[in-house]
C-alpha cells in the first residue's frame, strides 16, 4: 500500500488532491497515511495540500462591436441602419396600386428575376397571389389589374 501511495505522490497535482480527499477520511487507511507521514497531528494536511489562489489583475478586455465582426450583406445593413435607413429590403412600404391598364401598369421593385405578388382584388378578404417575371410583359390579374416588373439595384 505504501508503494501506491509513493507512487501517487509523484503523479501530477490532481493525484495529489485525491490523497488529501483520503487523508479526511476515518479507519484504516488514515492511520496508514498518518504512519507514513502524510498528516500531522490534529488533523491538519500537510504537502499535498490545495494549491493557492493568484490574485495578480487580470485586465478585461474590451468586447468586439458586432460591425467589426459581420461581413456580406449582415455589414451593409447594418452600416444602412447606421445611416438612417431602418428598412433596407422595403418590407414595410406597401405599393399602392395605380391605374393598372395594360398601357399604365404598376410597377413592382424587385432585385431579382421574379417576386410574389399579392392583388386585393375588389371586396375579396384574402389576397390573390401570382408571380410576375421579368421580361415578361404586363401580367393580369383576376381582377383585370396589371403588373410589371422593374429591376432596381440591390442592397
Amino acid at each position: 500500500m505504501s508503494s501506491y501511495i509513493s507512487r501517487i505522490l509523484k503523479a501530477p497535482s490532481a493525484s495529489k488532491r485525491l490523497i488529501s480527499n483520503l487523508i479526511q477520511r476515518e479507519g484504516k487507511l488514515n492511520s496508514l497515511l498518518h504512519r507514513l507521514g502524510l498528516q500531522r497531528q490534529g488533523g491538519v494536511k500537510a504537502a499535498p495540500g490545495p494549491r493557492p489562489i493568484s490574485t495578480t489583475q487580470v485586465q478585461k478586455s474590451a468586447l468586439i462591436e458586432d460591425e467589426e465582426l459581420a461581413t456580406g450583406i449582415q455589414k451593409r445593413e447594418m452600416l444602412l441602419a447606421k445611416q438612417g435607413c431602418e428598412d433596407p429590403w422595403g418590407f414595410t412600404k406597401i405599393i399602392r396600386r395605380g391605374t393598372g391598364r395594360e398601357n399604365d401598369p404598376t410597377v413592382v421593385p424587385s432585385a431579382f428575376d421574379a417576386r410574389l405578388v399579392g392583388c386585393l382584388c375588389l371586396d375579396d378578404r384574402l389576397p390573390k397571389w401570382m408571380w410576375i417575371e421579368k421580361d415578361e410583359g404586363p401580367k393580369r390579374c383576376e381582377c383585370g389589374h396589371f403588373f410589371v416588373l422593374k429591376n432596381v439595384p440591390p442592397v
